[in-house]
């Protein structure tokens, strides 16, 4: 069913761009069916411009799509005449408008539900997670995974589903012809890497040594595009593992059945965890909590926050 008007919302960018891509499919057809959709800088378009180009009969009797990107601006600019737009839309085309909020209050709001459609893209939280890796793999990459595999899939690359979505695009090449992903599977493509990255970082740490340690901070940055925006939760996941550890140890856990539930040989684990003690571990969570606020707050970026974060508990610590 073709609507004359949607709006794309929330968050979740990764979301945004499948909604997107739904739309074009919807109301273009296949991608080589004719023209495809106009797109638009929401924080440079002006009104009439956007306007002109759904109104505008394609020579081919394509339908037109015209998609405005980063439109919370726009929406805000010309809310009033929006309004009037999407009560009275154009037959020939479709306007598209992505942005990330989009109140449900709003006059416009309603009459976009009314007449078109308002779809809203926000991240599945918790377990839903989990859901949302199974059915991804499934349905996208017509690949199975256990519970076992996607739980161990989201520790290693975290909640961001465009993440996801990469790891278990380079997970279907790896496994080829195979119908499942299996945890060794997730160890050897997802888990060394991450690992490696966050582990060495660490490790050079707790030896003291700052500079190496930012090197490998560097190489992390080097290798991952979407480091920075990962970094602190990286690292705060690596520092809980060894907590999660140490307080394991000290409640009777044998060493070697620790080793296998991190993934790693006994003597590597024993000298991590000689390394640091649990007040210390204690402290970087804490300064990790404080250095995400920063970033998030504006107050420091996330690679100067890491890069403090390094240096603070390289040279005022000790094991």
């Amino acid at each position: 069913m073709t609507r004359p008007v949607y709006v794309v919302f929330g968050p979740d960018a990764y979301l945004r761009t499948q909604a997107v891509h739904t739309i074009i499919r919807d109301e273009l057809g296949p991608a080589d069916a004719g023209f495809g959709p106009t797109r638009l800088d929401g924080g440079s378009a002006d009104l009439a411009q956007v306007l002109d180009e759904v109104r505008t009969f394609s020579l081919l009797g394509d339908r037109r799509l015209v998609i405005v990107e980063d439109a919370d601006g726009f929406i805000t600019r010309y809310r009033q005449a929006l309004e009037a737009y999407c009560e009275a839309p154009s037959d020939s085309g479709c306007l598209v408008l992505v942005c990330e909020s989009f109140d449900a209050r709003t006059r416009l709001f309603k009459t976009v539900q009314r007449l078109g459609q308002a779809i809203k893209c926000e991240s599945p939280r918790g377990r839903a997670v989990i859901a949302w890796i199974l059915d991804h793999a499934r349905t996208d990459y017509a690949k199975k995974l256990s519970s076992d595999a996607a739980v161990r899939l989201r520790e290693l690359a975290g909640d961001n589903l465009g993440v996801l979505d990469s790891e278990l695009s380079k997970l279907a090449l790896y496994v080829g012809g195979r119908d499942s992903i299996i945890p060794a599977d997730i160890e050897a493509l997802v888990g060394n890497n991450r690992e490696e990255n966050v582990f060495a970082v660490l490790d050079a740490m707790a030896e003291g040594d700052a500079g190496r340690a930012l090197q490998y901070w560097e190489q992390v940055l080097a290798t991952d595009r979407a480091a920075p925006g990962r970094a602190i939760g990286g690292l705060a996941w690596g520092v809980r593992r060894l907590l999660q550890a140490k307080q394991a140890l000290v409640a009777g856990t044998p060493m070697a059945q620790l080793a296998r539930q991190f993934f790693t040989e006994p003597a590597v684990l024993k000298r991590r965890l000689d390394r640091v003690s649990t007040e210390q571990l204690e402290r970087r969570l804490v300064d990790l909590l404080q250095a995400d606020l920063d970033s998030k707050t504006g107050f420091s970026p996330v690679d100067s926050s890491v890069e403090k974060f390094i240096v603070r508990h390289t040279v005022a610590e000790t094991p």
